[in-house]
């Protein structure tokens, strides 16, 4: 008997939503975006996400007044 596939984490689901942010085409041409955490979202897993985030070389985040984050990243710093 097959096994049912196991249900993405609700922190898998978060960095899946914040990808698919990250790689749409405007922010893609701008080489920044804004991410917010959403109400149904656990505090925990966005601190989580953030530490990584932070982790990455040439990725910049700001805090933003509303709670926000704005990311910036430059490509061809990484590819160097």
């Amino acid at each position: 008997m097959a096994k049912k596939p196991k249900a993405p984490t609700p922190y898998a689901l978060l960095g899946q939503r914040i990808q698919r942010v990250i790689n749409a085409p405007k922010a893609q041409s701008n080489q920044r975006v804004e991410i917010a955490r959403l109400p149904d979202e656990s505090p925990d897993d966005w601190g989580r996400l953030i530490e990584e985030l932070e982790t990455l070389e040439h990725v910049t985040l700001t805090p933003l007044e509303d709670g926000a984050m704005r990311l910036v990243w430059n490509p061809e710093e990484s590819m160097a």
